[in-house]
């Protein structure tokens, strides 16, 4: 006589029905009578059915442990079948996936962010550069262009208005007359210092761009600059050109009428 055959003429014989046992143990009625049926084969989910098989037979006070015996003998019961079987749930892999894929898109975009901040740094100054650096073989058709520029806009100037923001150096000596009146014109922002013949200094500054400083040329006053490129010079409103080179330093520079660069 099989297991399913003894549960089932104990059941029948307590007068229990299939349901009753279903609601008592909590087992699906189902699996109960496949047990009493005998229709149990080897798969992954046998360890659950001799767990029920040992329940079953508990409730129907037989010796369960010999119960489960039979009913491993009957099955041909072989836990290294069973354990090969029985696989990890899926969504334990598809969450280990979606971790690993994070991390690896995680390490991509710092990468490539580090890239971009540091590494390519001085390759995109000079590729894409919003001014870029000027040849030094035409820094003196600039200064040219310059020169002439500042000429026009005087001219035009003088036409549109008498009135000029020129700054005249305040002296004791000074008189009105005829002599020529230098004016300094200040292109880009750089440091001026401007001294008499006594060794006076008259004005020390970084000058602004567009600022401006006129004196008689006869004081024959003695001009030191941090880069001369940066300052025109206008004899009686005519623009005779800048006082030296872009970069150049120049001490104690004194400018007469005959200045011409």
């Amino acid at each position: 006589m099989n297991i399913g055959e003894i549960l089932y003429k104990n059941r029948t014989h307590k007068k229990l029905t299939i349901e009753e046992i279903s609601n008592e143990l909590k087992i699906p009625r189902d699996i109960l009578l496949k047990i009493e049926n005998n229709d149990i084969k080897k798969s992954p989910d046998i360890v659950f059915i001799i767990g029920h098989v040992k329940s079953y037979s508990r409730f129907l006070d037989l010796d369960y442990n010999q119960i489960l015996e039979e009913f491993k003998k009957q099955i041909s019961y072989n836990d290294t079948i069973v354990s090969h079987n029985i696989t990890k749930p899926f969504s334990e892999n598809y969450k280990f996936n979606i971790n690993k894929m994070l991390s690896f898109v995680t390490i991509f975009i710092i990468c490539s962010s580090f890239y971009f901040l540091f590494i390519s740094e001085d390759k995109r100054k000079s590729e894409f550069a919003l001014i870029p650096d000027i040849p030094e073989s035409n820094i003196p058709t600039i200064e040219k262009l310059s020169i002439e520029n500042i000429a026009i806009n005087k001219i035009e100037n003088e036409k549109n208005s008498n009135n000029f923001s020129t700054v005249i150096a305040s002296t004791d000596n000074y008189e009105e007359d005829n002599s020529s009146i230098v004016t300094l014109k200040i292109l880009n922002p750089t440091w001026v210092q401007i001294r008499d013949l006594q060794d006076k200094i008259l004005l020390s500054k970084l000058m602004d761009t567009n600022e401006e400083y006129s004196y008689n040329i006869e004081y024959k006053y003695n001009i030191t600059a941090g880069n001369a490129g940066n300052i025109i010079v206008e004899i009686d409103n005519i623009v005779k050109g800048k006082i030296g080179k872009y970069g150049e330093v120049l001490d104690s520079f004194v400018i007469n009428k005959n200045f011409s660069k």
